[in-house]
């Protein structure tokens, strides 16, 4: 909602596409949804329980904090914003990245790119955070990220190749997920077009989407479009070779 420009304000009303009768408002989902997200953050900024892989979800809602709080400046979405910020730099391993939960010692590209999506969305809604946590983030980066000109990023090591839970989804093809996190990290991060490891764009334009049962990856999809799209969108050519498919 936020992204299509909807905030907690909107008074954009809709007719229900199923029941005619009835109105939406999408600027009274959107400041439920806040809300919500604000009554179930715990004392040290953390949003949500703290089960198994909490903060993939932390960092998604410190993402869904900032955003609204720099789209309105509204100083009763500030604390909270703030805190969710504070705690996912908190979170950080010394010198690297994130991974399931607070300071474990286990980094992961996954995890981090939420991480960094939303410390960036925290720059731009000028909350505080140490830039040293992108400097950890790139160490990260760095190390999970192959040397040879292709610029393949691991998961949680580098050269980690196809990842997957056994009985669940081996059949489907691989994808270079992780490059496309790092791309768009690196973007946010550095600001710099001349780094070479962006050259992993390479990869994501080999590998187009393609409808077919062993090929749909939405994660992949949602990734590579916002790096490519950060890279050269919206009239280069890396981004139009993707979006057209």
């Amino acid at each position: 909602f936020l992204g299509a420009g909807y905030i907690q304000m909107s008074k954009d009303e809709y007719p229900d596409p199923i029941d005619p009768r009835r109105t939406l408002n999408f600027g009274e989902t959107v400041k439920k949804g806040i809300q919500w997200l604000m009554n179930h953050q715990d004392p040290e900024g953390c949003v949500g329980e703290r089960g198994t892989k909490y903060m993939y979800n932390h960092s998604v809602a410190a993402l869904a904090l900032s955003e609204p709080y720099g789209m309105t400046a509204m100083q009763t979405l500030r604390e909270s914003a703030q805190r969710s910020i504070d705690f996912l730099i908190a979170a950080q391993n010394p010198g690297k990245g994130w991974r399931y939960s607070a300071k474990c010692g286990d980094n992961d590209t996954s995890v981090t790119g939420w991480a960094v999506m939303a410390l960036k969305s925290a720059e731009l809604s000028e909350l505080s955070f140490p830039r040293t946590a992108y400097d950890a983030a790139i160490n990260w980066l760095n190390e999970a990220t192959e040397p040879n000109g292709y610029y393949q990023v691991g998961y949680n090591a580098r050269s980690t190749g196809k990842v997957y839970v056994p009985g669940k989804n081996e059949q489907f093809d691989h994808h270079a997920s992780m490059s496309a996190v790092a791309v768009m990290s690196r973007i946010f991060m550095q600001k710099r077009k001349s780094e070479p490891a962006l050259g992993g764009v390479n990869l994501l334009v080999a590998d187009l989407p393609e409808w077919k049962t062993n090929k749909i990856d939405f994660y992949y999809w949602y990734y590579t479009s916002l790096a490519l799209f950060q890279y050269d969108g919206p009239e280069g050519p890396m981004w139009k070779k993707w979006n057209e498919p």
